[in-house]
């Protein structure tokens, strides 16, 4: 039988206790399981941002098509890499629906660079569990203004 500690939690053999990825998060800001957290998140869009390179010759995202403005598609080709080289090694774990990189493709595409960087901006600071059970897990790109 597994060790526990005076709260009830799981220990291992180095007595730390063993609750898995995202336990005691639910209400804080940095949520371990994507990339450690909302700023690790920005630095790693902004890197890829800086380098164009890595992100060529992923094709369109099946989720929206690129969008038409050159910093909305530079955007779009940053998530897109992010989607096809990083997520892919990553165990999933956006606890909303559609995934946080799916929402972003589908913002740009949307809005535009500005208010779907806005938007996205958002979404990555409330990408925590707490914040979608209040939303029932579901957080949709809203439509375009008229």
């Amino acid at each position: 039988m597994a060790r526990r500690d005076k709260h009830g939690r799981r220990k291992n053999e180095d007595g730390e206790s063993d609750e898995g990825c995202c336990a005691a998060t639910l209400d804080t800001l940095a949520h371990p399981c994507c990339c450690g957290g909302v700023w690790s998140q920005a630095a790693a869009l902004w890197l890829t941002l800086l380098r164009p390179s890595l992100t060529t010759g992923h094709g369109a995202d099946p989720a929206a098509p690129p969008p038409r403005g050159r910093v909305a598609a530079a955007m779009y080709r940053s998530v897109r890499h992010y989607r096809v080289a990083v997520s892919p090694t990553r165990p999933p774990c956006c606890p909303y629906s559609p995934s946080c990189s799916t929402y972003a493709v589908r913002a740009l595409h949307r809005h535009g660079a500005l208010r779907g960087g806005r938007l996205i901006l958002a979404r990555l600071l409330r990408c925590r569990p707490g914040a979608a059970r209040r939303r029932g897990y579901r957080d949709p790109v809203p439509p375009p203004r008229h």
